[in-house]
């Protein structure tokens, strides 16, 4: 039997859930835990895919392309709106503007990127965690996949059986021969010790990366209600140029407070310079798109960097 090589463990299946929601102050103006990092943009956008990998990487948090996942929620948050409106032409009344779905759109998006085990890692549990057997008890625990009529759940029917008539022959009183043969009667608390991986992982407030196409004003409040009830603030990184989007009017220079033409190297640490984010505003990260992929990931990743530590 030594000859034979060590069967390896099975992989258990990881169940995923939702923690329970902590207390948020009522005051406001609460800076979030962990942040995700949303890098949105459309399909042809060149160098999307590798520029969310280097900062991925670069943040050292895991990467998940969830164009997908938004477009099926997208879809499903529609699906409402479209058969209202419909109802109202086809009645012959006034068709009032129906919008879509927001509370479904934000349960689906929670629940779907729950289920990826990036956002709630700690929540993760394995399938068949605390399962004592079919039956319960102590005879049923050294089989968790006994089955009706199997050789493993007869031998414990037996047993059990076996213990009881034990018991009813000491005028019930429990003999000897049936104290459970524990070796400790009292055991401490297990102690767990992280690794230096789990360690950097908690202590890093880049939750995880995330890719998806250009959204929607209401999909961005949507998507920021759903994990600010956990703490949790989303850096929106648009690759692409908004065309409603003004940017701040540039003052002429005073010549009187240049003093000498070092003083001008301080204008991009000015630029970088950000105030402390909060759950209740919308947090976006300006970058220059037409820029190269390289200078455009080493933006991103100061840009988020400094958003984090602010």
């Amino acid at each position: 039997m030594s000859d034979h090589p060590v069967r390896p463990q099975t992989p258990q299946a990881m169940l995923h859930r939702l923690p329970d929601k902590p207390d948020v102050p009522s005051e406001g103006n609460t800076k979030p835990s962990k942040y995700i990092v949303l890098i949105e943009g459309s399909t042809a956008v060149a160098g999307k895919v590798q520029i969310a990998k280097s900062v991925s990487s670069a943040l050292s948090c895991p990467l998940f392309q969830g164009d997908s996942l938004h477009e099926t929620c997208a879809k499903a948050a529609g699906l409402g709106a479209a058969s209202r409106s419909t109802a109202a032409d086809n009645s012959g009344e006034a068709a009032t503007t129906a919008g879509p779905n927001e509370a479904r759109y934000r349960r689906m998006w929670l629940s779907k990127l729950t289920r990826t085990g990036h956002l709630f890692p700690d929540e993760s549990r394995p399938a068949g965690e605390g399962f004592s057997g079919f039956g319960g008890g102590a005879a049923a625990s050294s089989t968790s996949t006994s089955r009706r009529g199997s050789g493993s759940s007869v031998s414990s029917d037996v047993g059990i059986s076996t213990s009881a008539s034990s018991v009813a022959s000491g005028g019930g009183f429990m003999s000897s021969s049936t104290a459970p043969a524990t070796k400790y009667v009292n055991k401490p608390p297990p102690v767990f010790n992280l690794s230096e991986n789990e360690k950097l992982r908690k202590a890093n407030p880049a939750l995880m990366a995330v890719t998806h196409p250009e959204l929607e004003q209401w999909h961005k409040d949507s998507i920021r209600k759903a994990v600010g009830e956990y703490r949790i603030g989303v850096i929106f990184v648009p690759l692409y140029e908004d065309e409603d989007y003004e940017p701040p009017v540039l003052r002429p220079l005073d010549p009187r407070t240049m003093t000498s033409f070092a003083a001008l190297g301080s204008l991009g640490a000015a630029r970088r310079a950000v105030t402390g984010a909060t759950l209740e505003e919308e947090i976006v990260l300006r970058v220059d798109v037409q820029a190269k992929v390289e200078d455009l990931i080493e933006e991103v990743v100061d840009g988020v960097r400094d958003i984090m530590s602010a």
